[in-house]
């Protein structure tokens, strides 16, 4: 967090630079949020099945298609802004609109002090800053609320609202899952002696259930069987917590 001046804030941006200027609710003013263009493209590149990486993409302006990808992201952005806000003032955030240029953004006088909050977003392939900038003008008038120590708890409604909303992102990510049918121990000189048709014996009964691991933690347990001409495994028990690290460890035993 730091506090500038607008001339400053707008010196310190790339150009072209992806940035977003848009009304804040209730005070009227206006705010910038700005990605950094390493973010934006790493942002394109996963989502278009890459690594999530801007390594070896000069600095250019956005295409058509990406402005349309960040367009998607920046509307989440912004619901989890007006949630964050949501405890001092209910704001909705209107107006956002996309500049490339940030000489042509001109929400407030040059001289005028900025509250500027720069948040550093890193992942394994990119990282860069996401800036947010708030005018003095736009805050005056909540000033008496943000000096505040403590802050109205959130009515019951807002936090159903909440639970629902996590519940549906959560709903769209996707985890690897993995079913154990069977375990064993095999010393490597058997192992290189291992020919066509050799048959195996496992530390695994017949008719014992498998256990399906979800990321790496045993989950449920089920029969193995077929869905037409796909292996399957149909779930007939949880395992409870108390359990988990009872077969975690059957799946790392090694025998004597």
């Amino acid at each position: 967090m730091d506090q500038t001046t607008y001339a400053e804030f707008i010196m310190s941006l790339s150009n072209p630079s992806c940035s977003y200027q848009f009304t804040l609710g209730q005070t009227h003013g206006q705010a910038i949020m700005d990605f950094a263009m390493p973010v934006a493209f790493a942002f394109v590149d996963r989502i278009f099945g890459g690594k999530g990486s801007s390594q070896g993409v000069d600095a250019r302006q956005l295409t058509a298609i990406e402005m349309g990808v960040i367009n998607k992201i920046v509307k989440r952005v912004i619901e989890d802004l007006e949630a964050t806000w949501e405890p001092i003032l209910r704001v909705e955030i209107a107006d956002v609109e996309l500049e490339t240029n940030p000489e042509f953004m001109q929400i407030t006088a040059a001289s005028e002090i900025v509250i500027l909050l720069a948040f550093e977003v890193n992942s394994t392939n990119a990282s860069g800053l996401v800036s947010l900038c708030y005018p003095f003008f736009t805050l005056e008038s909540i000033l008496p609320r943000l000096g505040q120590q403590s802050y109205a708890r959130q009515s019951r409604s807002n936090k159903d609202e909440l639970l629902r909303s996590n519940r549906l992102r959560l709903d769209k990510t996707y985890l690897p899952l993995r079913a154990e049918l069977a375990r064993g121990m095999v010393s490597f000189q058997d192992l290189q002696n291992l020919q066509e048709g050799d048959v195996l014996r496992l530390d695994t009964h017949i008719n014992e259930q498998a256990v399906v691991f979800v990321e790496e933690e045993p989950k449920f347990l089920a029969t193995p069987g077929r869905v037409g001409r796909k292996n399957a495994v149909q779930i007939t028990q949880f395992i409870d917590r108390e359990n988990e690290e009872i077969y975690k460890n059957q799946a790392k035993l090694i025998p004597d």
